[in-house]
């Protein structure tokens, strides 16, 4: 026969719910708990729920306390049930495989999808392999940190499964085995930066310089046609020039631009994208990542020109539809490769009349104009990166020129701290802004090269006079 009877436990001797609010699959809800004790001396939780009114709190606070009481009367509903059936002392387990479901549902629910559910499938079909499918409460934290030694990606998704059950209370959060694993701080380097950012740096000048022409010639019939990237020099210039993130240049606002100055304030508000909806947050990645930036002459020019172009007002979006609303992450995103597709066919046409012109072999005779379709099927190359690489171009100028860590630190805007000096180093505006004009300086398209002249200029360098 099963034990029914239940003592008071934890300061529950009337069994006073407990409420908070939790989020389940994208709909908030008031959750009402107690904790009691049967009389073998095992501790179980009972719950109610009930969603949370869409009016704030502060404006009708009676249709709150009425949702909270239907969470409590879910709650005593639910206890009276475990009382009459007698199981409250048989709690029901939830195995891995179950968790997994879960954190699929979720990712589901929140619209995850290609590359990164690509990445999800491969960390949980390795996890798969060290870990038997059992009682997620029986797993230990030594456990888990083993496959996380082996996998240092796994961490993130074990941690974000955890999440869920507790969070659906299939679990307590201090039973919770992922809360003192050890993550590997070391960051990931993709086999495309280690490859191609030396081509990447090269290539940014010329891309520049093409954004920077609002009207284009085409190298093969000479005909102009409008440049309809243009309008984008000034943010990829941005995030080439200053390292700054895609989210960081898209919630900019004219008033954070002090073109007297020559300086930026960034991160003070960030566009990010919530289930495929963009939305302003109010604060950057990280608690470093609100920064006061310098603004090379080049950056600052280019701004000033397109505010006055634009009539631009301080509560403006620097970078705006043609609503006057900010861009959503995703569309810039997917600009960005049509916009390298573009630059890559023109400049390999430009590369073939040259040639002619010349006689001189072109200089990337491997490379053919591609359509969008061929574009999508080659992989991150020479000519093609991603926007956040952009990011990665600044600083590997940087390191490439042996600039001070801790001022590539303050540019980036990154958190972490590798050496105990961080927390006593403190950078210079000086230091920063030189920093940024080393950046726009490499970014900036040089003399053109031999290879790029005439015959007839070719002709007149030979004929020269030796004076030597």
């Amino acid at each position: 026969m099963k034990d029914t009877s239940l003592t008071a436990s934890r300061g529950h001797a009337t069994l006073t719910p407990s409420i908070t609010v939790v989020n389940t699959h994208g709909t908030k809800k008031y959750r009402a708990y107690v904790c009691y004790r049967t009389a073998a001396g095992e501790w179980r939780q009972v719950t109610g729920s009930a969603p949370v009114p869409n009016v704030p709190e502060e404006e009708n606070p009676a249709v709150h306390e009425m949702a909270k009481s239907m969470a409590v009367a879910a709650m005593e509903k639910n206890m009276r049930g475990k009382l009459a059936t007698g199981k409250t002392g048989t709690p029901r387990t939830h195995r891995l495989s179950e968790a997994i479901e879960l954190f699929w549902k979720d990712k589901t629910k929140r619209n995850v999808r290609g590359n990164t559910r690509y990445t999800y499938e491969k960390q949980l079909a390795a996890v798969g392999k060290r870990l038997p499918d059992k009682s997620i409460s029986a797993y230990s934290t030594e456990e888990l940190q083993a496959v996380v030694d082996a996998i240092p990606e796994a961490a993130k998704v074990l941690k974000s499964i955890y999440y869920q059950a507790v969070r659906e209370g299939w679990i307590r959060a201090a039973d919770d085995p992922t809360r003192y694993l050890r993550i590997p701080a070391k960051p990931k380097v993709r086999k495309a930066q280690t490859k191609h950012t030396e081509d990447w740096i090269a290539q940014a000048p010329g891309l520049l310089l093409w954004l920077a022409e609002p009207n284009t010639t085409d190298p093969t019939t000479g005909e102009k046609e409008q440049n309809r990237f243009h309008r984008f020099y000034a943010l990829y210039l941005m995030e080439m020039g200053m390292g700054l993130r895609r989210e960081e240049v898209l919630g900019l606002q004219w008033k954070d631009v002090d073109f007297d100055h020559k300086r930026v304030s960034v991160a003070e508000r960030v566009i990010i994208e919530l289930r495929g909806k963009a939305t302003v947050k109010t604060s950057g990645k990280t608690e470093s990542a609100a920064r006061l930036l310098p603004l090379s002459g080049r950056i600052n020019d280019v701004l000033r020109a397109k505010r006055d172009a634009e009539r631009g007002k301080p509560d403006d979006w620097v970078f705006r539809t043609g609503k006057g609303t900010f861009f959503k992450p995703s569309y810039l995103t997917a600009i960005w490769q049509e916009l390298l597709l573009a630059y890559h066919n023109w400049a390999i046409r430009d590369d073939i009349a040259r040639s002619r012109k010349t006689g001189k072999p072109r200089q990337w005779p491997d490379e053919k104009e591609m359509t969008k379709k061929q574009w999508s099927a080659t992989g991150y190359g020479p000519w093609k990166w991603r926007q956040h690489d952009n990011r990665h171009l600044a600083e590997s100028i940087m390191e490439m020129y042996s600039v001070d860590w801790a001022v590539r630190k303050d540019i980036l805007g990154h958190k972490t701290e590798s050496d105990v000096t961080a927390r006593y180093t403190h950078t210079t505006e000086q230091k920063r802004r030189e920093a940024i004009e080393l950046i726009d300086n490499e970014l900036t398209p040089k003399e053109p090269e031999e290879s790029y002249l005439t015959a007839e200029q070719l002709r007149a360098i030979e004929e020269e006079p030796d004076y030597s």
